[in-house]
């Protein structure tokens, strides 16, 4: 019983800590910054903790995204909208631009 509430507890902050809503919004990202590094720091900030910084993670039923084969317009809606346990990341990427380099990111990501 004991065990069963500490992993519910875990789940549920695992859950609450996908997308890292706590300010970290695309101003923080240097203004000096390529696209890509850009993409990759937004990444870090944003989606490596259920993704992993190699796409791999899987944290929280994350989808491995080195294995993705959706298009951009398919990667956009499920930032946009979110899917599953992902919130949408609409107000934390803020931008298209800055939505666009997180897309360009991700697909560095494939093997």
């Amino acid at each position: 019983m004991v065990l069963t509430r500490i992993l519910i507890g875990l789940l549920i902050l695992g859950l609450s800590s996908c997308g890292n809503t706590n300010s970290s919004k695309g101003d923080e990202v240097l203004p000096s910054e390529s696209p890509a590094e850009k993409g990759a720091s937004l990444y870090t900030l944003n989606c490596a903790s259920c993704h992993g910084e190699d796409g791999k993670l899987g944290l929280s039923g994350a989808k491995d995204l080195s294995e993705s084969k959706l298009k951009d317009p398919q990667i956009k809606t499920i930032l946009q909208k979110g899917k599953n346990a992902m919130p949408p990341m609409s107000s934390i990427l803020e931008t298209e631009e800055n939505m666009e380099v997180v897309i360009q990111h991700i697909k560095t990501l494939r093997k």
